[in-house]
């Protein structure tokens, strides 16, 4: 994969609803084989005002990389919901460790102007996306969120998969 750009990208909706008609989307674009890999959630902010991931989807053959680096992602860009998300879907500290890993990776390659933008803008949104996608097609992921109020996108973010396999390998040490 360390040829291939990843996209992360955060996006904020009026409603749920219209978020997830945008999740369906990427989906779609997923399922035609424009993008190779993809890790995505719904984010909803809830009455107190705390965000909660309420549908997330990856298409990983192996769930440790597309738990690994939709946590990290998300764990980068608010840090308390990355980490209630984790929590109950992480079984292994093998898992633990990639998505350590993957964060840390994140956090090395996107700037970190791009990083606060996307953070405050899950803080600012009714409802949100968050999107990690391998996208060796360039497809403009941005062009497809077309119910979103506001997005920000971060491409070429490295080699992803690099990332993953070396935290797993750390972690197996």
């Amino acid at each position: 994969m360390s040829d291939k750009p990843v996209t992360v990208a955060v996006a904020t909706y009026a409603s749920k609803a219209l978020a997830e008609q945008d999740f369906d989307t990427i989906h779609g674009v997923k399922h035609a084989g424009q993008i190779d890999h993809l890790a995505v959630a719904v984010v909803q902010k809830e009455a107190d005002g705390t965000l909660s991931i309420d549908r997330h989807n990856t298409s990983a053959k192996h769930a440790a990389w597309g738990t690994g680096v939709l946590g990290g992602a998300l764990t980068v860009i608010s840090a308390p919901l990355g980490i209630v998300f984790l929590g109950p879907v992480v079984a292994t500290g093998a898992v633990w460790a990639g998505v350590g890993g993957l964060a840390g990776h994140f956090w090395k390659n996107i700037p970190k102007d791009e990083v606060r933008k996307m953070g405050d803008l899950l803080e600012r949104g009714a409802a949100g996306l968050v999107i990690v996608a391998v996208n060796p097609q360039g497809i403009d992921v941005e062009g497809l969120l077309t119910n979103a109020e506001s997005v920000v996108a971060s491409t070429g973010v490295g080699d992803t998969e690099g990332a993953l396999d070396q935290a797993f390998e750390a972690a197996e040490a």
